[in-house]
């Protein structure tokens, strides 16, 4: 049995009991072909079902019985959907997020495959007579001026598509193509086209050589230095407006020198096309984009320009990661601070930490870039796991915006109840006059509706943990979603007995009908859900913006993110503190990054910017930080808070989620799981060590599509052998639940609690 082969194949379906190797022997005439990877189909269960399945592994020899396996089919594709180096990194997502291995596998096939999308082909017209090409068209032409026209347009240019041919020859029909193929004097050839989601895109022509900073050129010696080790994690902490993306553009280049590829990551689809033409404007035809908005086939086509090594460099939002691409050099992400860069569907991986072990496992470094770092980026890089190159300035020294806290409780007492204190109204009247632009930030981050008094800034908070409680509309009650605490809903504020206290919210829409009444010639464009919802929609209204056709750029977190307008001086923040008051221990650190990248989006070109920003907090210590770009003041307070109540990255939180339709059921099921761990915590000293709380809530949003939820929240030691115990402890816990009614998911790296 020696000469045999067998292959452990996963199957390609999202079950629990069948998530495991299935082995196949590998038919004679298959084994000089049979790679792994490679997508195959196969005879499955008792009634032999043909399925398809995905070669995880390929051995000489099997545990299982010869006469109970069964032989594989057939080989689907000529050539592995998975490369090879990249199944480990499916075996570390597997452990690391708790998915189902078919889920990760299917995180590096491209979508359209498994809807059975293929190449898309055209018809090509193409001249077959060698000679005297004319002197047939005018042989033809009392017959057919068709055919006449079809051989004089080729014999100007050859190989053209026949549907363009035959519109340019003034609707020629398909009989004269046919009548000249017969004749011999031309052929029609099936021919791949490329969807390219690209095709719009105009170079610039006007592209000169960018003169580097000494910061710039200092980040680039130290991250090159990393590149001829292939090792190294570097946190490029600049400020808006320093220069990332140009340090980008040349370790690439350095990366493409070695003979290596590229992954850069941002966090925005709408960021993509901005990002995009940065690259295409240095590297043309090398660039590859890789996001959700593309169709299907355009997907298809651009994952298989990388697979096939026709391009070097890959741009795209989170998904990109997974591109197959062989000899990587380097993964560069872009705004790495940003929460979108983690996954809420199943496998839930953060990118950051899966460029981390892509980036080791194929010998890459990884550049995390942004202005306003995550406390744990930050903190890694003061414990010396990552290597910090700090990008202090602007290019040309040019200063950053100043920034104006504008205290909204003050406006109140003018009698000013509108959503734009005095302030913003005249700085907005003032960009018009000069033809300026502005954006204006809705800061509107989930869903929570807290309860504020409008008149001193109170905040309705939790008694037993400093943390804002949550209006739930349903019960008219406020409720802690760290410790389950309700209160009722005042009607007075507590603190200074006003009656303006109220839950807070206020949508796009509103505040861009308020621009419309008091400044009726603004021209407003607006960017958020509802606007972007249709392909390309992003991009159009920032290329509309870009042109000037309005004043004005309305929107939610999106316009916050890495957006370059030179004409912009002026931004408004609506309400910056609306994060702070939502129940998570990262609303400091989410509101300092918020109100300083949306100010970094003014004064980037020749004028001065200037920011706005209304709260109803403006003595909050992230919020002053913020409004004197100090991040490292922000880090030492936020650090040492996060210290003393032993909050990441002090710690790490697992969250177990339980949702369904039976309220009492999915109640009972985080009752139950609760117990479980507690009593197999017990069980094992290491474990019980490593327990700092433990504790089955309801989750934040209650109820999400009919479905209840409750989450069994878990906070752990940080150390590695606290982490790899629970991943054991939290394996057997899931195999206990496996048949319950229920569903529940497990995630390791939760960025909201909500």
């Amino acid at each position: 049995m020696s000469d045999k082969m067998f292959a452990g194949v996963i199957i390609d379906q999202a079950h629990p009991a069948l998530d495991k190797i299935f082995h196949y022997i590998v038919p004679d005439n298959l084994r000089d072909k049979i790679q792994l990877g490679m997508r195959v189909l196969v005879p499955f269960g008792i009634g032999n079902k043909t399925i398809e399945g995905y070669i995880m592994s390929l051995d000489k020899e099997t545990q299982v019985p010869y006469n109970k396996l069964k032989s594989i089919k057939k080989l689907m594709d000529p050539f592995p959907l998975i490369l090879p180096e990249l199944i480990p990194l499916v075996w570390w997502m597997k452990k690391e997020y708790h998915c189902l291995t078919i889920e990760a596998i299917r995180c590096f096939i491209p979508p359209g495959l498994r809807r059975n999308i293929t190449e898309k082909q055209e018809k090509v017209v193409f001249l077959k007579a060698e000679n005297n090409i004319l002197g047939k068209a005018a042989l033809v032409e009392p017959r057919s001026k068709y055919m006449a026209e079809i051989l004089r347009i080729l014999d100007e240019r050859d190989g053209i598509p026949l549907a363009e041919l035959a519109d340019i020859a003034g609707g020629a029909p398909l009989s004269s193509f046919k009548s000249l193929e017969k004749k011999g004097w031309i052929s029609i050839e099936d021919q791949e086209v490329y969807r390219n989601p690209w095709d719009h895109f105009i170079p610039n022509s006007d592209l000169v050589e960018v003169e580097l900073t000494q910061e710039q050129k200092n980040a680039i010696d130290i991250i090159r230095k990393g590149m001829s080790k292939s090792q190294g994690v570097f946190l490029l902490h600049g400020v808006t407006g320093s220069g990332k993306t140009e340090v980008y553009i040349h370790l690439v280049e350095k990366a493409l020198k070695d003979n290596k590829r590229a992954i850069i990551l941002v966090p925005e689809i709408s960021l993509t096309p901005q990002t995009v033409g940065h690259f295409k404007d240095r590297f043309g035809e090398e660039v590859a984009i890789l996001h959700s908005a593309l169709s299907p086939g355009e997907r298809f086509d651009e994952w298989r320009r990388i697979y096939n090594c026709q391009v070097n460099i890959v741009v795209g939002a989170r998904s990109a990661i997974f591109a197959p691409v062989r000899d990587l050099g380097i993964i560069i992400i872009d705004e790495a601070h940003e929460d979108s860069y983690k996954s809420e569907a199943s496998p839930r991986y953060h990118t950051t930490e899966l460029a981390k072990q892509r980036s080791k496992e194929q010998g890459a470094v990884l550049v995390l870039g942004t202005a306003t770092p995550s406390l744990e980026d930050f903190y890694n890089s003061e414990q010396n796991h990552y290597y910090r190159i700090p990008m202090d300035h602007r290019i040309d020294d040019k200063p950053l915006p100043q920034v104006e806290v504008v205290d909204m409780r003050m406006e109140i007492k003018k009698g000013n109840r509108s959503i734009f204190s005095q302030k913003l109204y005249d700085e907005l009247r003032g960009i018009l006059l000069r033809r300026e632009q502005a954006i204006i930030l809705l800061n509107r981050r989930g869903y929570a509706q807290f309860v504020s008094c409008r008149a001193c800034g109170y905040v309705v908070k939790c008694d037993n943990c400093d943390i804002s409680l949550t209006y739930h509309s349903k019960n008219n009650i406020l409720k802690c979603h760290y410790c389950g605490d309700t209160k009722p809903y005042p009607n007075i504020c507590p603190e200074c007995k006003s009656p303006y206290i109220k839950h807070f919210g206020v949508g796009t829409q509103r505040v861009e009908q308020e621009i419309k009444k008091i400044l009726p010639p603004a021209r407003i464009v607006r960017m958020d859900m509802d606007t972007t919802s249709t392909k390309g929609a992003h991009q159009r209204i920032l290329d509309a913006f870009r042109q000037k056709e309005y004043d004005i750029l309305l929107g939610t977190q999106m316009v916050a993110k890495g957006l370059d307008f030179p004409d912009v001086t002026l931004v408004g923040v609506i309400a910056a503190d609306t994060a702070l008051n939502l129940p998570d221990y990262r609303s400091s650190e989410k509101t300092f990054q918020l109100i300083t990248q949306v100010a970094g989006r003014a004064g980037r070109g020749q004028r001065k910017g200037k920011v706005i920003v209304q709260t109803y907090q403006p003595e909050h210590y992230s919020i002053q930080y913020a409004s004197r770009h100090d991040y490292k003041g922000f880090y030492d307070e936020e650090i040492t808070i996060r210290k003393q109540f032993n909050y990441p990255p002090f710690s790490h939180i697992i969250r177990i989620l339980i949702s369904g339709e039976d309220e009492k059921s999915v109640i009972n099921t985080a009752i139950g799981i609760e117990k479980w761990m507690k009593h197999n915590i017990t069980k094992d000293t290491i474990i019980k060590t490593g327990l700092l709380e433990i504790g089955a809530y309801p989750a934040p949003l209650e109820r999400i599509k009919n479905k209840y939820r409750w989450h069994v929240l878990i906070r752990i030691r940080k150390d590695r052998i606290f982490l790899e115990r629970y991943h054991e402890v939290v394996d057997q816990c899931q195999k206990e639940f496996l048949n319950n009614s229920n569903t529940i998911v497990v995630d390791f790296y939760p960025t909201s609690l909500l």
